[in-house]
């Protein structure tokens, strides 16, 4: 007996209501229909390749809800790497910012040095400036001085009678340069004509009078005969220096002496 509401619950688990439905009415025309040409062993045969279909169906809607799945997942973590580069991001812009204020802080500061540096190269060109007219006060005064006794220690000491007086002037060297000269004069000795040439130093070392040797009396003293070079100095710089000068033939007087 043909029984629809068993045949319901029986494809109940499987199909879907409008299915059920459907091969109700089916099964309801193939019983009802016996003599007809249907065979009843090809509705099975239909009912269950319906069957295997729907598996297949849900074996397919299994992997695509998977696949979602997984696609879900790499998504979060997209999500959550993004999430870490915009911090990242966030981080990097602050520290940028720091590093602008610092270098705007850097240059101000710069500025405010290099105007102190222009300011202290001022006033080192005024004190330079201050001390090479105290210098050159000092080295005039000692020179002065020197024109005034000279005369009188040379005459003592190497028995030469200045003639005229000692000066301070220009000479064109053997080269037709001219050289400032500190002290120049003639003086006689024995009926001989001597030339001095001398320079003054308010602290003597040995470098000034190597540079005495050769820029001025390598060069001045081929143009005279006998030629008595004196240097003039308020100290020396190192005990070695007095003997040094004489070693050179050079008259050495102290300020101390005029």
């Amino acid at each position: 007996m043909f029984d629809a509401n068993d045949i319901k619950r029986k494809l109940g688990d499987t199909f879907t209501e409008d299915q059920i439905q459907t091969l109700t009415e089916v099964l309801r025309e193939g019983y009802v229909g016996l003599a007809t040409s249907i065979d009843m062993r090809d509705l099975k045969d239909a009912v269950k390749d319906l069957a295997i279909a729907q598996a297949r169906s849900e074996e397919r809607l299994d992997r695509i809800e998977a696949a979602i799945e997984k696609l879900t997942a790499a998504q979060i973590r997209s999500e959550k790497r993004l999430d870490r580069v915009e911090e990242r991001l966030d981080r990097i812009e602050a520290a940028i910012e720091k590093l602008t204020v610092a270098q705007i802080c850097s240059e101000e500061r710069l500025d405010t040095l290099t105007e102190r540096l222009d300011t202290l190269v001022k006033e080192h060109g005024k004190t330079r400036t201050q001390l090479g007219g105290l210098a050159m006060t000092v080295g005039y005064t000692l020179e002065n001085a020197a024109y005034r006794a000279l005369p009188v220690l040379l005459k003592a000491d190497y028995g030469i009678e200045i003639q005229d007086r000692l000066i301070r002037t220009y000479l064109t060297d053997d080269k037709k340069r001219s050289l400032e000269v500190n002290i120049f004069g003639k003086g006689l000795k024995n009926g001989r004509e001597v030339v001095i040439l001398g320079e003054s130093k308010s602290q003597l070392s040995a470098k000034h009078i190597n540079r005495f040797i050769s820029t001025r009396l390598y060069h001045l003293k081929p143009l005279f005969g006998e030629v008595l070079p004196v240097l003039v100095t308020h100290m020396i710089s190192s005990e070695g220096v007095a003997a040094y000068a004489k070693e050179q033939g050079i008259a050495l007087y102290y300020s101390y002496q005029f």
